[in-house]
Order: structure tokens, then sequence, then C-alpha cells
């Protein structure tokens, strides 16, 4: 998995935060026991939980060092552990459990997925939310690039976001592995990004996220010249309005499973 750097990941903290906030608005209204946000980052999606249920106790997962620290000074009452959100136990306890724009870096993440929702208790809840961006030409572009002579061998065994599925896809995986009840949807978000100085709205977004894995194999040298070829494609897919700001359409999956109440 990738470094991450919680400064750049915040430089679009807003339009990143909406849709955790569409996916906590969605959690139905009951008396959680406890709760568990897996991919946890910098504890944005966390603080949404606390505010909408004040007294559950919450735990936070995530790989990134640089993100908990964050986290922990951001909520200083919650408890953060690193961890891999693979690794189902981490939930064990859990009747609340909350994933946003996390699972869809795993290579299996329908079977972790499944395997949640299965062991859930009775009236247990799963809300995960994940981009479905992987074939826009902000990622297609990212590919193409990194697959050309001067960059595919930099680049060998480098994983990237992968592919995720249609909102139907889970609601499916999901009631086969036990849920009830199913709320799952797509929205399609249009960002309208500021201007970036010497660089590409659509790139700086990027930086944060899906190119993290890339950078983390290249030198500086090495870095500056894979972003000014990246960022040259970008300019025309995304080109910019009269006052410099970008459009950056972006699609969401979503997905709020309950297993059976008891009686």
């Amino acid at each position: 998995m990738a470094s991450w750097d919680p400064g750049q990941y915040a430089k679009f903290a807003g339009p990143r935060l909406r849709p955790a906030a569409d996916l906590v608005a969605r959690l139905p209204d009951r008396d959680y026991r406890a709760g568990v946000d897996l991919g946890c980052g910098g504890g944005q999606v966390t603080a949404l939980l606390r505010a909408r249920f004040p007294g559950l106790a919450l735990l936070g997962i995530d790989n990134s060092p640089a993100m908990l620290e964050a986290a922990r000074k951001a909520l200083p009452d919650v408890e953060f552990r690193p961890g891999d959100i693979a690794d189902t136990s981490l939930a064990a306890g859990c009747d609340l459990i909350v994933s946003n724009a996390a699972f869809h870096w795993l290579a299996n993440h329908r079977a972790v997925l499944a395997a949640l929702m299965a062991g859930l208790p009775a009236g247990g809840v799963l809300a995960v939310q994940m981009p479905r961006n992987h074939d826009a030409p902000s990622h297609r572009l990212l590919a193409d690039v990194a697959a050309t002579p001067r960059w595919a061998g930099r680049f060998a065994g480098v994983v990237g976001i992968r592919p995720v599925d249609e909102a139907a896809d889970y609601a499916r995986l999901l009631r086969h592995a036990g849920a009830a009840e199913v709320d799952a949807w797509t929205t399609d978000y249009i960002h309208v990004l500021p201007p970036a100085p010497a660089s590409h709205p659509v790139l700086e977004w990027v930086k944060g996220t899906a190119l993290r894995p890339y950078l983390d194999v290249l030198d500086e040298a090495e870095a500056a010249d894979f972003l000014a070829a990246y960022g040259e494609a970008l300019v025309a897919a995304y080109p910019a309005e009269s006052d410099g700001r970008v459009l950056f359409p972006f699609r969401r999956v979503f997905f709020v499973a309950s297993r059976p109440m008891i009686g």
C-alpha cells in the first residue's frame, strides 16, 4: 500500500468529505454497541460518526502511520490502531462497520465485504463508499502514461486502484452474505476544482490518492518528469473554464446493508 500525505489529501477536504457525510446520513438510527471505521485516514469520517452517535464506542483502523497520527491529534479521545482492513477480525465485536474510500485498494475486497457482512451480529450494519472512477479520463490517462516505454519498467509490480463494480453487484453480494436490507446507490459528483499554480487541478487531486503507489517508487527527478507527462495529458481531458477552474466529474458507489433483527 502506498504511503499517504495527510496535507496533500486535505487540499480537497470538503469535496472528499461530502460522500462520507452522505453515507453517514443514510445509517439507520439504532443503539449500536461498538463501531469501527476501516481505513479511517485522518479521522474525518470517525468525527462524523461521533457526531451522529455521541455515545458510541468508536475505533479507527488504518495502515498509514502519518494518517493515524493526524487522526489522534484531531480526536484524542478516540482509539486509533494500525491494521490491514483486509483483516476481518479487526471488526470483531462491532455492530456498526463503516468504510469510506478504502476497500477499492484491496484485490479481494468483494470477499472481505462478504465476510464482514456475514460476521455482523443481529441488527448489525455495514456501510461503505468506494470511488468508481477507474474508467474516467483521470485514471485511464494515468495508466496510459505509466505504460509508456519511458515508465513501464519503472512501474513493474506497481498496483494502482482496482475496478469497482456497480451498486447492484454489491447489493447482490451482500444479500447472499446474509443482509436482510440493502440500500445501494451511485452518485456522480461534479467537483469544481480551483486553479492550481504551475500544475493542473485534477493532478493535484490525484496526487493525494491514485498517484501514491506510482510516486512511492520514483525519486524526486523522476517524479517531476512523470507528473509533467501526466499533467500534460490531463489538460485536454479536463480543460479549464474561463475563470481557471476545472470541472471534475467523480462517480462513487455506496451501500448500507443490515443483518436481520432478532424477533
